[in-house]
């Protein structure tokens, strides 16, 4: 069963960190924040976990077993930034059910009851089918953007290819200088040829 997605605000996106740990906003929401702590490690990880209800909520990663979601702050920051009566009418559905998703907006949130040690939530993100969208045109309106920058706004000749005629130069003007010097002994060669020619028949080859 999803939740409905209407009755509050859409949902806030990120970045709204401030407001989203205010106490007012946060109590509204039955929701505690837990703070850095290194003393709470949880299989060799700090997890960014909440309180929602007084039931502990982690999200762990969906690929590696006993590891957050690699986007794991951003993740609990998109689940607290949910309307208050989404929430409420996922919580009341939990106490009657192992496992609930939520679906508001962008995002959606797989939760299930976990009774390792403590009862607790397991929230698994993933985005909803409109937030896959929007980020499919977000993604081609980047490309687009990118190649019209490229297109226009590029200096041509590229600096690269003005960087290797710059080297090119520079290399150019190093053979130079290592000619110049062969060219000069081959010179002083033939002068002492032709001195030594002088020395033994007086005179010199043509």
């Amino acid at each position: 069963m999803n939740s409905s997605s209407t009755g509050q605000s859409a949902t806030v996106e990120m970045p709204v960190e401030e407001m989203l740990q205010s106490d007012e906003y946060l109590a509204e929401r039955g929701i505690f924040l837990k703070g850095y702590d290194l003393l709470d490690l949880d299989h060799g990880h700090f997890w960014y976990k909440l309180v929602w209800r007084g039931t502990h909520v982690e999200f762990p990663s969906h690929v590696h077993h006993y590891e957050p979601d690699a986007q794991e702050r951003t993740v609990r920051s998109y689940f607290v930034s949910l309307p208050a009566q989404v929430l409420d009418e996922a919580y009341a559905a939990l106490e009657q059910s192992p496992k609930h998703t939520i679906c508001h907006g962008d995002h959606c949130f797989d939760l299930a009851w976990d009774n390792d040690v403590q009862r607790h939530l397991h929230c698994f993100y993933e985005r909803s089918e409109p937030g896959k969208e929007r980020d499919r045109r977000r993604y081609e309106e980047h490309v687009r953007t990118h190649t019209t920058r490229y297109e226009t706004d590029r200096q041509f000749p590229s600096w690269r290819l003005h960087e290797e005629l710059r080297r090119l130069k520079e290399e150019r003007a190093k053979a130079q200088q290592v000619v110049d010097s062969w060219d000069r002994l081959i010179v002083q060669c033939e002068e002492r040829i032709t001195e030594d020619e002088l020395i033994h028949t007086g005179k010199k080859s043509d």
